[in-house]
């Protein structure tokens, strides 16, 4: 029986959408059905085109998933699965979570507290200065910047970071091995080097394609307590990562710009929309975080365990229950359950890779802490 891990590690060789592969994948009640398809059936074509299929059993049976396997361990790059416990806590509750999180330096980052700073390839000098500003104040306050190595704000904002002698985060839309543009393969290196990360979840081979910089960004709003629009356009592709922001109940900060520059009409009309999110300087943003940090920390766990419950089938509750007191055998769990075999392998699955449950040596099950 081949692990989850490597199920995930192939998957995320492939370069099509996120969701569709993370759903194809969970349309299965057991994924070793998945690993070992061979032929397009009918439920096959309910989720990918002939040619997706083709693909993705090529990545598996053509050696792509063995090279990725062999020089993993021998190159600076780790990773995490969707089935590993140390899985980054920002990413699990997502709606479609990274199968992979691939990464190079110090992944507990993550669990400090971030604000993510994005905006426009195309600035202007006023979009630098106060990019670079507002990124070295929030970083001596103690926060990690986030954003997405890219050209332009995002660059700066790691810039600024790194002039702080603070800590950086570089959320990649390709795999590590290309970041873009090639101008900042030198300040990505500098982030690593001074203690931050720079994550993806594409294996480390895989180009970036323009939709993967839309995933990415849902990446950089999630790592963020709140995410900053320094400088952009009417069009700029940081207004997605404020949707995905606003989605999850995070704080939306925009500085103004001037009404004569197109640089400026994307913050400009966000300050339209909603007037609070409006900063003229880094302390509005710093007292913001921190008044806000301890009731919505409480309230967030709060709702994800309410919502945990929720969303459990009768079957999963049931499981759920024969593990509340003691962890249970696979074979106690079937018993007590009178779950099919093959299904019950599935729902473990699910329960596991939804962080609820742990599996442990020797078919083991337990709650999840």
């Amino acid at each position: 029986m081949v692990d989850l891990d490597k199920i995930f590690m192939w998957l995320s060789l492939s370069d099509m959408p996120v969701k569709k592969l993370y759903d194809f994948a969970l349309s299965f009640d057991n994924l070793q059905e998945l690993w070992e398809l061979k032929s397009y059936t009918n439920h096959a074509m309910k989720y990918l085109s002939g040619q997706e299929f083709q693909e993705l059993i090529s990545l598996r049976d053509g050696g792509s998933l063995d090279k990725l396997l062999n020089s993993i361990g021998n190159s600076k790059v780790k990773y995490v699965t969707l089935n590993d416990e140390k899985y980054p806590s920002v990413f699990r509750n997502l709606d479609v979570p990274p199968l992979v999180v691939y990464y190079i330096g110090n992944l507990d980052l993550l669990d400090t507290r971030c604000i993510s700073i994005v905006g426009s390839r195309a600035c202007t000098r006023y979009g630098v200065e106060q990019t670079q500003h507002f990124a070295y104040e929030l970083s001596k306050a103690g926060f990690t910047i986030v954003s997405g190595l890219a050209e332009g704000i995002d660059g700066n904002a790691h810039t600024g970071a790194l002039r702080a002698k603070g800590k950086a985060i570089g959320v990649l839309a390709g795999g590590l091995n290309y970041i873009y543009p090639a101008i900042n393969v030198q300040l990505a290196r500098d982030v690593v080097n001074t203690g931050g990360l720079i994550l993806s979840e594409k294996a480390p081979d895989v180009n970036p394609k323009n939709f993967t910089f839309v995933q990415r960004n849902r990446l950089i709003a999630a790592i963020g307590e709140g995410v900053l629009v320094t400088e952009a356009g009417e069009n700029s592709g940081a207004l997605h990562t404020v949707n995905f922001a606003l989605d999850m109940g995070k704080d939306i900060f925009a500085i103004p710009g001037n009404i004569n520059s197109r640089a400026s009409v994307g913050t400009n009309d966000l300050i339209k929309q909603f007037y609070s999110c409006c900063v003229t300087s880094p302390t509005d943003i710093i007292e913001t975080l921190n008044n806000n940090y301890v009731e919505k920390h409480c309230q967030q766990t709060l709702d994800l365990k309410v919502d945990k419950k929720l969303t459990l089938k009768p079957e999963e509750q049931a499981i759920i229950d024969v593990l509340k007191n003691e962890e249970q055998h696979f074979d106690e769990i079937l018993e007590k359950t009178k779950i099919d075999a093959k299904k019950l392998f599935g729902l473990l699955t699910t329960l596991e890779i939804r962080g609820l449950i742990e599996k442990l040596p020797s078919n083991f099950y337990k709650l999840k802490d």
